[in-house]
This record gives C-alpha cells, sequence and structure tokens, in this order.
C-alpha cells in the first residue's frame, strides 16, 4: 500500500531524532514541508521559521557543526529548492552535516504539473552526499539518508518525499580505506623543528573525538614546544594565550615566518579547502592525518600541496595522533611559538589608514568587542574585509568560540550561524560580526534574531562598500565606484523595526559603552559601527603581500 506523505515524514523525524537532530529551519510550502513540518513538531525537535531557504540552510549546517548531529532545513519546491542551494553548497565545502528536504512535483503528476517544476535530483546531485527520493517503502532508507551526512567528510544530503515514486537507492556511507601510520612517523622521528598545522578535520569532528583531539594536541604543545598553527575552522583548538600557539593559517604570507623556519609540516585534519589558491611555497615535507585523504574524490587537493606531501595516513585521527606524539623529537623552546604570533599580531594591529576617515577601524572595532565580551562568548564571522582581522583579533581558548564559512567564504553567512550557534549553546553571548553587504544578503533575519529574543549582538562594519573587492579592484578599468559602492544604510533603523534595540556608532568610547550596555542586558542588539575603509589596503598588504 502507498504510504502517505506524512508517514514517510515521521519515518524521517524518528530517524532523525535518533541521530541527535534538535531543530528544524526553514520557510515553509504547502506540500510534503507541512506534513514534515508537523512530523518535526511532533516528535520533539523545534522548528524555527526563517525568512529565506539560504539563511535557513545555513543555520541547519553550523546546527550539525556545534551538535555532531545532522540539523534539517525545509524549502518549497521551484523556487524554495533554488534558493537553498547556496546554503546547501555551503555545508559541502565546509564539511558539515544537514539535510534538505522539499517539496517536490509527485512523479504521478508530473505529465500534467509543470507549476514550480524542477528536476531537484539533478540540481543538488553535485553539491550533496546524495540527492535521494523517499516513498516510505523501505523504512530503512530515512535511517540511511540521515546517517550519509556523516559521511567521511560529513556534508549535506537533500531528500525529497514522494509516496508515488520509485523511490531512490540511499548511497552507502564508506569509510576511507586506512593507510598506514608508519611513513608519517618516520618523517616526524627525524625532524626536529616540527609544525603542526590544525586543520578542518578536526572542527568538524564529533564533539567527544574532537574533545580528545583538542587535549592531544595541545599536549604536544606543553611536553615539545611544537608550534602549532591553527586554519580559521580550528580556531581555539589551542588557546589563544597558549606559549607554543603560533596564530593562524590561510595559504597567505603571514604566516610564512614560522613555516619556513620548520623542517617538518604536520598537517592533523588538514584539508586545503580551507587555503586561499596560491602555489604551496613551503620547501619543508608534508605530513598529512586525516579521516579522509586529500584527494577525496570531490577535489583532487594533494596538486595544491605538489610533491611537499611525503606521506599521507588515513583513518582515526585520535589514534594517529597518539602514534605520532610518541615519535615527536623538537629543538623548539618554550614560548617560541607564540612569538611567531605576536609578530604577526603586532604587524596587522598597527597597519594604519593612509587617509583616516570619520569612524572606527577595523581593528578596533573587534578588540573592543573581544575585550568586553564575557568569556566563553561566540564569534560569528561573514565573507568580506572585516574577516581579515575579525578572525585573528577575536579571543579563543576553545573550539567552537569563532565561526566562519572558511572554505566555501560565502556572503550572508554571519547573522543565519549567530541564530544557529545562539540555539545551539542557550544562554551563551553571540557577537555577530558582518559587512553591509553580507547584511543586506540577509537582513530580515534580524526579526528571526528579535522574535526568538536571542543574545546576539549584531556588529555591522558599515562602510557603504564592497571593501575586499575594492582592495583587489584596478584603479582603471575594474569597474570604479559603480561596481563596488552603495549608499550608506541606516541599519540601527531597520533593527528597530524589526524588534531590536540598535544604535549608530562612530568613534570609541560609545562603542565601548554601548558593548557593555549589549552583554549586559542580554537582548538582540545591532550595533552600527562605521568604519574606516581606507585601512583594508595596508591589512591586506599586512597579511597577503
Amino acid at each position: 500500500m502507498m504510504k502517505t506523505r506524512r508517514e514517510i515524514a515521521d519515518q524521517l523525524m524518528t530517524a532523525c531524532t535518533a541521530a541527535g537532530t534538535t531543530h528544524i529551519f526553514g520557510m515553509p510550502g504547502g506540500g510534503s514541508n507541512l506534513d514534515v513540518a508537523g512530523a518535526a513538531v511532533a516528535h520533539g525537535l523545534e522548528f524555527v521559521l526563517v525568512h529565506t531557504e539560504t539563511a535557513g540552510a545555513i543555520m541547519a549546517s553550523v546546527m550539525g557543526e556545534l551538535t555532531g548531529a545532522p540539523s534539517m532545513c525545509i524549502a518549497t519546491r521551484g523556487p524554495g529548492a533554488a534558493s537553498a542551494v547556496n546554503g546547501v553548497a555551503t555545508a559541502l565545502v565546509d564539511r558539515q552535516p544537514m539535510l534538505l528536504v522539499t517539496d517536490c512535483v509527485a512523479e504521478n503528476e508530473r505529465d500534467r504539473v509543470s507549476h514550480q517544476r524542477i528536476d531537484q535530483q539533478a540540481l543538488f546531485a553535485p553539491i550533496s552526499l546524495g540527492s535521494i527520493v523517499l516513498n516510505g517503502t523501505d523504512p530503512e532508507a530515512a535511517s540511511a539518508a540521515v546517517a550519509l551526512t556523516g559521511g567521511f567528510p560529513p556534508g549535506p544530503v537533500h531528500i525529497d518525499l514522494d509516496p508515488s515514486a520509485a523511490g531512490t537507492p540511499v548511497p552507502a556511507r564508506v569509510a576511507p580505506t586506512h593507510t598506514p601510520i608508519e611513513p608519517v612517523v618516520q618523517l616526524i622521528q627525524a625532524a626536529r623543528r616540527p609544525v603542526i598545522i590544525a586543520g578542518t578535520g578536526i572542527a568538524v569532528s564529533q564533539p567527544e573525538a574532537r574533545d580528545r583531539l583538542t587535549a592531544a594536541i595541545n599536549e604536544i604543545g606543553r611536553t615539545h614546544h611544537v608550534p602549532v598553527l591553527c586554519t580559521y575552522k580550528a580556531r581555539g583548538v589551542v588557546p589563544d594565550d597558549a606559549p607554543y600557539n603560533a596564530g593562524w593559517v590561510t595559504g597567505s604570507t603571514i604566516e610564512a615566518a614560522v613555516l619556513n623556519d620548520a623542517d617538518l609540516i604536520i598537517g592533523i585534519g588538514f584539508d586545503p579547502v580551507e587555503y586561499l589558491p596560491t602555489a604551496w611555497p613551503y620547501s619543508a615535507p608534508v605530513v598529512v592525518m586525516g579521516s579522509w585523504p586529500l584527494d577525496d574524490g570531490s577535489y583532487t587537493r594533494s596538486t595544491y600541496l605538489g610533491d611537499s606531501v611525503q606521506a599521507e595516513s588515513i583513518g582515526d585521527l585520535n589514534e594517529m595522533v597518539s602514534v605520532a606524539a610518541d615519535a615527536i623529537t623538537s629543538e623548539w623552546a618554550q614560548g617560541d611559538g607564540q612569538n611567531y604570533r605576536q609578530a604577526a599580531l603586532n604587524r596587522l594591529l598597527t597597519a594604519a589608514s593612509p587617509d583616516p576617515q570619520a569612524g572606527l577601524t577595523p581593528q578596533q572595532v573587534v578588540t573592543s568587542a573581544s575585550a568586553a565580551a564575557p568569556r566563553g562568548a561566540i564569534a560569528t564571522v561573514d565573507a568580506g574585509a572585516h574577516m581579515l582581522v575579525s578572525m585573528p583579533l577575536w579571543n579563543v581558548d576553545e573550539p567552537e568560540q569563532l565561526l566562519i564559512s572558511s572554505s566555501y567564504a560565502t556572503m550572508g553567512f554571519a547573522l543565519p550561524a549567530a541564530i544557529a550557534a545562539s540555539l545551539a549553546r542557550p544562554g551563551t553571548p553571540v557577537v555577530c560580526f558582518t559587512g553591509d553587504g553580507g547584511l543586506g544578503m540577509v537582513l530580515n533575519e534580524l526579526e528571526t534574531v528579535a522574535r526568538l529574543g536571542l543574545p546576539i549582538i549584531v556588529v555591522v562594519f558599515n562602510d557603504a562598500t564592497l571593501s575586499l573587492i575594492a582592495a583587489k579592484q584596478h584603479p582603471v578599468n575594474h569597474g570604479g565606484s559603480l561596481a563596488v559602492d552603495f549608499t550608506r544604510t541606516d541599519f540601527a533603523s531597520v533593527a528597530r523595526g524589526c524588534g531590536m534595540k540598535a544604535e549608530t556608532i562612530d568613534d570609541v568610547p560609545t562603542y565601548d559603552e554601548a558593548l557593555r550596555a549589549a552583554f549586559a542586558s542580554g537582548q538582540p542588539t545591532l550595533l552600527d559601527v562605521r568604519v574606516d575603509r581606507s585601512v583594508y589596503g595596508s591589512i591586506m598588504d599586512v597579511l597577503r603581500g
């Protein structure tokens, strides 16, 4: 007998709750989405209504990263599905487990219905771990689809519910073949000045495994004084004030000093998808330990490293790090790592504006917020020029305190991510660093923050410009101001209209006072900060040369 859409939705919710799913985000259409929303509420999941499917998919992906369990976004068929594409692609490249469930035109109605009908399996297949039709006849299919999100690497899965369809097989969740650790160990034993790069593979591990990895890497730093660089996704794996913290790494020039002094680079959870697309410049050999290979079938990333990778071991990261730790001998002295980090920070903090205008420097915006924030507060960071200062200058002492779309670098990430972080960590203050361009893409989600009463402080770097693009422009033939300049928006007025507290800021004392008041109140707040954009050129020179 053909299953109803609600019966299929109940199968899916049973599988989700068994996997630890707690939230479902989205904007429902009038078809199976309503059955999914009803089933979610009936199964005890919290439904969060959002304004755009892109934002809902980003919320689901960040919730998945923070909890280790796949969260869900729902979208209507056709335009809703198309709108969710950016959020799903973000989850794929940033290695986050999530489910997108869309309405669809039923197979038995496709000859009759053309309205909002597109091939959604073809749309999502290239940007997901699987694009699946569930018809309810196989009770295990829903569980298999949910389990697929925790793949190697983790990522998104797209689902259509269609009782009239034949259904599609769920791809198997297959772990990569383990490779031996011995070649890695041999190179570690021969090294005397190894440097560790902690990467995405640590950040997206299951919470218990991530905690063990973090403890093991910090023990290596304490015992052997080995400098540790963290990618954007791995910020907090080592505390910022640890003597062995050598700073951050993006494939740029700012980290070159310590890597040039290394005689071996040890990648733990190393995933070059995070790195800028520049040539790998370092002469030291590279060894990599990961849960999935550098060449994973989706991207060929070992070519980025050329012949530098001397050995790669795939398997259980905790087991491999434990073996590798016993092989380390180091000539580094205590505090060497922190010396590299402080030198880089000093260069960043002293980058000056050639033509100061009214407003705060980007560095002041971040350092003031970090100083005012209570310990354990979370920051989310959008794509744009402000990320160049936000990522290094927000202080962290644990993972998950600084969130960014590092690999996909999508604008409009920070506000949805802040909503997900606040729901995943109830009561924890969250600061959302966003530019005017990125906030404009998800502006109506300010109402979501206000409606849910979340303790989020939205800090807008308001310079009325796509500043990162402007910094890259040729002065003559790249479109000039028409390509990068907006009319300045009064985001404080918009936020008040959405039900948030808000203030316009143009000097440091006012900003510091507003931050203290916002953290003390715990209320949704937006600070519209007038920023001097002219310093970004100097910042780019410091970071990227």
